[in-house]
């Protein structure tokens, strides 16, 4: 499957309004656009950040005590990241010695919005959306974890298989296997999310880094500077091959959005405002599908450094 970003991002919002027009039982979701509004002024990134809010307090279904932890490498094929009971990555540190999520609270995880009822669900460690059931582990081995969780509704289930991959160039593979529990066709949207922190966000830039996006990955870095050696990182979000089944894909791509908060699922490019240039940002990878009844669609990403 081959698609074009460009075309895409452009040409779908002229056909979504012919959805809006139509009564269809699976309403697809809005896309983003590159026609965007004027640009917000800069963040106060050092306000920001003591800002964060700590997780647990916040909302009991969202935690971001880390309870799996993969290790492989040394050195520049150094790869450690660690996932919670309910599948957000709360750490990931590659190469050795360079922390890309957690320099600050973890923020990291994954949102799905149901276009028929335009019910959001979300859980990006920091806090949760609270329409999630427990979550349960499938299985656990020495590199993958397997975590199952349904929404309170029973309407979705999401199976995520965390994978760490060794190697040159080692990465956390993600699949994400969203079931539709209903007996009638939907669209939605699957989304994962990430406050990147790379290179020393927190003491040189005051969370204040690089962010982008393209039709396979979005990224933030921090730019070379001289007064650190480590500071010239980045962290990549990236889908990996096509969906499963392929027919199911309408509409895919990575962007970048301001802030540090998680996206609302149901209108994920309130804060998108194209390349984002020494300000707090984040990644976001954005899927949008067609289901049949308890039809399961499989999307697969990674985090790897840059």
């Amino acid at each position: 499957m081959k698609l074009n970003s460009r075309k895409l991002s452009l040409g779908y919002l002229a056909a979504f309004a012919l959805f809006l027009a139509v009564s269809t039982p699976a309403q697809r979701l809005q896309s983003p656009t590159k026609d965007h509004g004027a640009r917000a002024a800069n963040s106060d990134a050092s306000a920001a950040a003591k800002a964060r809010p700590k997780s647990d307090a916040a909302s009991p279904d969202a935690t971001e005590t880390c309870s799996y932890t993969f290790t492989s490498g040394s050195g520049a094929t150094y790869l450690q990241f660690c996932v919670t009971v309910n599948g957000n990555i709360v750490e990931f540190t590659s190469p050795a010695g360079i922390e890309q999520i957690a320099q600050g609270p973890p923020f990291e995880g994954y949102g799905v919005c149901d276009g028929t009822t335009g019910v959001g669900y979300y859980d990006y460690a920091y806090a949760g959306s609270g329409n999630w059931g427990s979550p349960t582990t499938v299985s656990h081995t020495a590199t993958a974890v397997k975590i199952e969780r349904t929404t309170s509704d029973g309407l979705w289930t999401l199976t995520q298989t965390i994978t760490s991959t060794a190697g040159d160039n080692p990465y956390a593979k993600i699949a994400m296997a969203l079931k539709n529990n209903s007996d009638e066709s939907k669209s939605a949207s699957l989304l994962r999310y990430a406050n990147v922190n790379a290179g020393d966000a927190a003491t040189i830039d005051n969370f204040a880094e690089n962010y982008d996006g393209s039709l396979d990955s979005a990224w933030g870095y921090t730019s070379f500077d001289t007064t650190a050696a480590d500071a010239p990182y980045g962290l990549m979000l990236q889908n990996v091959g096509n969906s499963a089944p392929t027919t199911a894909e309408y509409f895919r791509e990575g962007f970048a959005i301001t802030g540090f908060d998680g996206p609302t699922p149901c209108s994920p490019f309130t804060n998108y405002v194209g390349t984002i240039y020494n300000e707090v940002g984040s990644v976001v990878y954005w899927y949008g599908l067609d289901f049949t009844k308890n039809q399961t669609v499989t999307v697969t990403s990674r985090y790897m450094s840059f």
